[in-house]
Formats: C-alpha cells, structure tokens, sequence
C-alpha cells in the first residue's frame, strides 16, 4: 500500500462510479463497468467488484471453499477456455472434449496462475460440468496439509474429519467422500510434489488443478508432459490495455512511454498491476508522472513497492513488496547458486536472453548444467530453444537485489 491511512478511493473504469451508499468509510464501492479499483491503506480489501474500507470487510472464504472471483482478468480469454477444454468444456461449436484429471498449470511469479484458477472455479461452464462445486487449498512453502484436508471435510459435510490420526487416512476419508461426486479440486500455490499427493482424491467425475511457479514440481506431479499447462506472459496489446485499466489518465497523455514500460516489463500481469497502481496514485495528487515512469522502468521503484491487496498474508494482514514474492522462488537456493543467479542479473541483455557457454563463462565453472538445470527446476530460468535460456525481467531487478547487498 501507499500509506497506513485509507484513502478515498477514484473511479479509474472511465465510466463513473456505480453507487457508494451510507459511510464512505465502512461501504462498499463498486467503480465502473469493469468492476475494478485502485485501493490503498492497510485496511482496505478489495472483493469481487467492491472495495471495503475499515471495519465492515468480507468475511473470509468459507473452509475449502474458491477465493473471490477476481475483479479484473484481462487477456486470458484463450487460457481460461483451453483449461476448460481440459476438463471437458468444450469451445462453441466443437464436440465435446474427454477430462483431464489432473492439470498442472505452471508459469513465472506473478504471471497470474492463482487469478486464473479463481476465475475458472466461477466460470459458469464449471459450475455446470461440476455441479457438486470446487474444492479449494490454498498450499505455499509451509502447508498445513491436514488444515487443509478437514477443511475440505468441513465443506462436504464432515466436520470430524480432523479427528484422522494421519494425513493419510484423511486423504483416505476424503476419497470415499468423492468416489461418486463431481467436484472441481484446486491446489493452489504447490511448492513441493508430495504435497500434492494427499489431495489427490476424487472420482472418475472429478478434476484435479494444480497450480505452482516450480517446472520440477509440475514434471512430477503430472502423468504426461501433455498434462502441464505453461501460462504465459500477456501480449503487449493485452499489457498496455491492463496499464491503460489501471493508470487510465496517465496512459492516454503517456502512450509512447506506457507501450515501453510494458514492453519493459515483459507483459507480467504482477509488474504491471504494481505499476499502475503507483502511476494512478501519482497522477491523482496531480503531480507530473515522467520522473516515475523514468524510476519504474528503471526497476527499483518497482521492486521495492507492495503487491496488491489480494497478496496480504493472512496471518499478519501485511502484504508483501514484490521483491519478498519473488524472493520465495531464490529461498530454495544454496549459496553457490544463489551467487550464479545473482551475476547473470548484472550482465544482463535486453532481453535477458543467455546461452550455456555466456553462463558458464560468467560462474566461471568448468560444467554450467547442474546450475542451469536448478534454476530452471525452481522457475527462474525458462529454456526458450536452441539451446538459450529467457531470464524474465523482474527476475533480473531481483537478481540485481542481490549483488546490491553485498
């Protein structure tokens, strides 16, 4: 956020706001055709198409139950039809498709797997082809997977299950349950494979989606390479009409600049909501924007700002920079690596593009592909063919991080 006090938030959809009622303070604000806010200040949440300020906030998800739908999803139309196709959605006018039971979508941090695993459990083709509902479990580094099983109990009607001696026997309760159900199952945020594993529990009407930032975990975790699903950056198109949602004065007097920064910015959904954010911040105190469109493309600004408010950990209602997202990612890192990680940062191309012998020639190592292989295997290179490796550019900034501390 900008600051520890909530302020007004303004209407950024171009088509006025839709109704604020009773206190501005405690209300919902519903902005716009497009159902999306700007919000800042540490107690203001952002839900569906509302913003609520101060004490009269949403109650959370029910136990096991999908987040939020998300208010703004822009540039996803294929994606989210192809993952339905996987589940036996099909496209209009084709036949119909055979399930996949299990999916594994995997991409950069940021790049928006959780938004679009939220918007697929409120698809209204889901809710047809699912009609007993979606199961969701949110995982990350240090899961509580038994918390997550019962709560799965809790909203299939089993609020005992927690009295399972092992996570196992659990699982095994929960696969009874689902052996005759048609359930959609989300594992978002799969750090480790075996994780996964306890999840893995409906019946032939069921789906399995899996969601995680780490290629090496998706390998494991799904039956074929056919079943990962890599979700990409946006197109430039789709970036700068994200921007333009979110910073739309400052796009319309900044076109030129505004198709660089996304460019810059590599279409990371993340990045660019970060950015906008900040830009439309600026731009409605009515100061000039040049010098942080100038900071942002220059990277500090950016990674050192908070994510937006759908990223807050629960446990301390704080949210994080967008450096402590990505940094999750370098966490599994051991010295050595994280060193390597760190120097392709400082002599990175535009793009950061790299071949074995420019990385080898850089770690001064006699063999690169143990450390290529690790980096890749945590997401934070991608193989990009002939024998090339894509370094995202907010990885770059957070690389760079490094060698600015030592």
């Amino acid at each position: 956020m900008d600051s520890d006090q909530p302020q007004q938030n303004q209407d950024i959809s171009g088509a006025g706001a839709a109704g604020v009622g009773g206190d501005a303070t405690n209300s919902p604000i519903t902005t716009g055709d497009n159902n999306m806010v700007i919000q800042s200040g540490r107690d203001t949440i952002q839900a569906g198409g509302n913003v609520y300020i101060g004490t009269n906030l949403p109650p959370p998800p029910a136990p096991g139950s999908a987040p939020l739908k998300p208010a703004l999803i822009i540039g996803r139309d294929r994606d989210l039809q192809v993952l339905k196709q996987r589940v036996g959605i099909p496209a209009e006018g084709e036949s119909p498709t055979s399930l996949k039971v299990l999916t594994a979508m995997r991409g950069w941090p940021g790049v928006g797997k959780t938004t679009l695993a939220a918007a697929l459990a409120h698809d209204p083709d889901i809710n047809a082809r699912f009609p007993d509902g979606v199961l969701w479990a949110s995982l990350g580094q240090q899961p509580s997977l038994f918390g997550e099983l019962a709560a799965w109990g809790r909203a299939l009607g089993v609020p005992d299950l927690n009295q399972a001696r092992t996570v196992e026997e659990a699982s095994n309760l929960l696969r009874g349950l689902l052996r005759n159900k048609r359930y959609l199952l989300i594992v978002d945020d799969a750090w480790q494979a075996e994780h996964v594993v306890p999840f893995n529990v409906g019946g032939s009407g069921c789906a399995l989606l899996i969601t995680t930032r780490l290629p090496e975990v998706a390998r494991a975790i799904a039956p074929a390479p056919d079943d990962v699903y890599i979700l990409g950056v946006l197109s430039e198109a789709d970036a700068l009409t994200l921007l333009r949602t979110l910073a739309p004065t400052v796009v319309a007097e900044n076109e030129a600049t505004s198709r660089e920064l996304v460019n810059d910015l590599e279409g990371l959904p993340l990045a660019i909501q970060v950015a906008g954010r900040l830009l439309h911040t600026e731009a409605s105190y009515g100061f000039g924007v040049d010098q942080l469109l100038a900071d942002i493309r220059a990277g500090a600004k950016l990674i050192e700002s908070q994510a937006p408010a759908d990223r807050a950990e629960v446990a301390n209602e704080t949210t994080p920079t967008l450096a402590a997202l990505l940094k999750k990612s370098t966490d599994l890192l051991d010295a050595h690596t994280l060193d390597c990680f760190a120097y392709l940062g400082a002599f990175a191309p535009k793009p950061a593009t790299f071949d074995a012998a420019a990385m080898q020639a850089v770690w001064e190592v006699d063999d690169p592909r143990p450390t290529i292989r690790t980096l890749v295997d945590r997401g934070l290179l991608e193989p990009s063919g002939q024998s090339r490796f894509w370094m995202h550019a907010i990885l770059v900034l957070h690389a760079k991080s490094f060698l600015t501390e030592e």
